[in-house]
């Protein structure tokens, strides 16, 4: 009997059966079309027994052992011995095959399948083509209601025709039904196979067969999660562990690299967490936790989002300071080490002046600005703040403090006044913490596990990264419209993005964001982009070329933009374009100002006793040289270029955010602004965080479920040292 049939008496029993050459896609595939080895990712172990009668000592020989290891897969039948190999490849619904068999003599087969709709597929084997160029199998399946119930058929082509139908029904997760009609060369020549698995996590079971008693078989199947299960979870809370850097993007290698999560993930976790009917609570165990202020805006956000579905968060940290303590104040429940602390002092920003030390080097300062406001080069030309300085950082300052009065006094159920209070005390040890009520029990770690069986009475333990692992993977055919996400980390330059290799800073490469944005706007998979920044700012023109790359990916697809800690500068200026802009409360944002400066070392060389001099064609030739000051007549035409940046600036915001100009100017002048207070001013359109520009960004691109693709890869600066430095030594060979 052909293809489903055949499986089931050579090689013991085929758990998901009837195998369909265009439907199966998982280890399975292997028995009938190895291009499905390619779909889906993952491990799987099988172990399949025929229940045909045998003598006891013969009861191996009636198993079959089957493992797939991500595309690829072999099967081994001990007696008669019979083995196969086979190998998937291929993406975005195009898969080949190849399989070798070898049972009485060895076999070759290709294989194809291509899913060019949700819900069609269609598929092509030519089995045992190394002899007598074998024979050629066409198949198509179709799911008219979706991944639960799949039709299909297939047939060799031989003549006569004997074609084959069946369908494969999942009416509940895990349960899996399946029938098979073989049709022979007779009219009443029909016959039946059917079978039935469950789904039971990481494990299943599953029974296959005929009406024949003999050829009835059972297996037993273990693999890696994503499953979909008939067991039920049951009552659990999710412990996780913050005892890292949370930053947006992982940075490339560096000496100086240390423990790092990123931001997305760690939302993404509490916000499935809050759908999820079986989680109760999520238990935070905080030791070491470092963020920005508003990336711990963002996680105090999604954690009370998650306290708003009735359900309870627990902090157990040995030390709480400032930022750690705003997170665990949104908490049902603060618990903290006998000899631990809280220390919440105040918020506090500090400025260097470095004019005096470059007057002692014998270093000049030469520079240009516009906006009084825009203070990076007061670092050298004052020796404390100016007013309008202090101005900005007192104002900004104001966000992040009152953000955290308010928080904790609410999340501790006191008055702000009382709060502020306890700031101006700042220091308490742990029952001094205690008696004030900023904590409510003290533990040993080794004793929280016996609190929480008590606080989280009949809740069972899972780790986050179990957790994490615990995701059902798509059976889609196709795969999901998706939303890309665009990381913008790190100060602007031009070429590409890269990580310091010494102190793991990272830069962002213009090359790199203009590649990524303008993968994002060509593939048609991607429905919406959103950038999310935290940069400072940095080179002028590097942010115009990404600017560019966001007006053009926004004129064929939304782009929403996420600020994160900071959006500054040019940090800024590559989100003023976008469909709309999100900024956190305490997002550090604007600063929508030019300058430019040198520093004229000529001195330092003096006092070292060492000489310059300079050969020149052009009057104005060595302006931009560090041995000597710019001319009046230079500095003039330096600042009108500096006031046409600042004026195209301007324009650009004032368009993208539809202002004035004139209003856009008067906001600007190189201040920087609290997220609250940009919102206020119209330089962004609505205060959110992270999750909430996903969510805006699903809902203008009408999308209920997606996949995300993140850009762009990052590069370590080591690599793109090395690189360059290859590339000049084959030029110099060249030239």
């Amino acid at each position: 009997m052909i293809a489903g049939l055949t499986v089931l008496l050579a090689l013991a029993v085929t758990p998901q059966m009837p195998l369909s050459l265009a439907g199966t896609d998982d280890a399975l595939a292997v028995f009938g079309n190895p291009a499905g080895l390619a779909v889906r990712p993952g491990s799987e172990l099988y172990a399949m027994y025929n229940f045909r009668s045998v003598l006891w000592s013969e009861l191996f020989t009636n198993t079959t052992f089957l493992a797939k290891a991500g595309p690829l897969a072999a099967y081994w039948e001990p007696e008669p011995s019979r083995y196969g190999v086979a190998l998937g490849m291929g993406d975005k619904g195009v898969y080949s095959g190849v399989r070798f068999r070898h049972d009485s003599l060895s076999r070759w087969d290709l294989s194809a399948l291509v899913r060019p709709l949700k819900q069609v597929s269609v598929g092509a084997t030519w089995d045992d083509l190394n002899h007598d160029w074998g024979r050629v199998a066409l198949a198509a399946a179709v799911r008219p209601i979706g991944n639960r119930l799949t039709l299909f058929g297939e047939t060799y082509l031989i003549t006569p025709l004997r074609p084959m139908v069946g369908l494969e029904l999942e009416p509940v997760d895990g349960l899996k039904l399946g029938l098979k009609a073989n049709f022979g060369e007779q009219p009443d020549d029909v016959r039946f196979v059917a079978g039935v698995s469950l789904g039971l996590g990481e494990a299943g079971i599953g029974a296959v067969g005929t009406y024949d008693p003999r050829e009835i078989g059972g297996y037993l199947r273990v693999c890696s999660p994503g499953r979909r299960t008939v067991l039920p979870n049951g009552k659990r809370y999710v412990e996780i562990e913050l005892n890292e850097a949370i930053v947006d993007r992982k940075p490339g290698f560096s000496f100086s690299s240390s423990n790092t999560r990123t931001s997305w993930q760690l939302l993404d976790l509490i916000a499935r967490a809050a759908k999820d009917k079986s989680i109760r609570a999520l238990v935070l165990r905080i030791d070491g936790m470092s963020a920005s202020f508003a990336q711990a805006q963002e996680l105090r956000q999604a954690l009370a989002r998650f306290r708003a579905q009735g359900k309870k968060v627990i902090v157990y940290a040995p030390s709480l300071g400032m930022t750690s303590y705003y997170v665990a104040s949104v908490a049902d429940r603060i618990w903290t080490h006998p000899l631990g602390d809280v220390t919440i002092p105040g918020m506090s920003m500090g400025t260097i002046f470095l004019k005096g030390t470059l007057e002692k080097l014998g270093i000049q300062f030469d520079g240009t600005r516009h906006g009084k406001y825009k203070s990076a080069t007061e670092t050298f030309t004052e020796d404390s703040l100016t007013p309008a300085n202090r101005e900005q950082l007192e104002a900004y300052l104001d966000a992040p403090y009152g953000e955290f009065l308010d928080a904790a006094a609410a999340g501790r159920h006191v008055s702000r006044e009382s709060m502020e209070a306890l700031v101006n005390i700042g220091f308490f040890n742990t029952e001094e913490a205690r008696q004030n009520g900023l904590v409510d029990a003290v533990c040993y770690h080794d004793q929280l596990d016996s609190l929480l069986e008590k606080e989280l009475k009949g809740l069972g333990k899972v780790s986050e990264k179990a957790y994490l692992g615990d995701v059902v993977e798509s059976e889609d055919w196709t795969p999901k419209p998706a939303i890309a996400i665009v990381y913008a980390s790190g100060d602007i330059a031009a070429g590409e993005s890269r990580t310091d290799f010494l102190m793991g800073t990272m830069t962002m490469g213009a090359q790199t964001m203009m590649r990524a944005i303008r993968q994002a706007r060509n593939d048609k998979r991607v429905k919406a982009v959103v950038l999310r920044i935290d940069s400072p700012g940095g080179d002028g023109f590097a942010s115009d070329m990404i600017w560019r790359e966001m007006e053009l990916c926004r004129q064929k697809k939304p782009v929403i933009v996420s600020m994160a800690g900071v959006a500054a500068s040019g940090g800024y200026y590559i989100a003023c374009n976008a469909t709309k802009v999100f900024a956190l409360p305490t997002t550090l944002t604007g600063s929508i100002g030019v300058f430019n400066f040198k520093l004229v070392t000529e001195g330092l060389y003096n006092k070292l006793g060492m000489k310059r001099q300079v050969v020149k064609r052009g009057e104005h030739a060595d302006a931009m040289s560090d041995m000597r000051a710019m001319t009046p007549e230079e500095d003039s035409v330096i600042q009108a270029q500096i006031d046409h940046w600042y004026r195209q600036f301007v324009q650009k915001v004032a368009t993208g955010r539809k202002l004035s100009f004139e209003h856009v100017d008067s906001v600007g002048q190189g201040r920087i602004w609290s997220g609250v207070d940009a919102k206020r001013i119209g330089i962004v359109d609505t205060l959110g965080g992270f999750l909430d520009a996903i969510g805006y960004a699903k809902q203008v691109a009408k999308l209920k479920d997606c996949d995300y693709v993140v850009l762009p890869a990052p590069k370590t600066g080591l690599g793109v040292q090395l690189s360059a430095f290859a590339e000049e030594q084959i030029l110099d060979m060249v030239r």
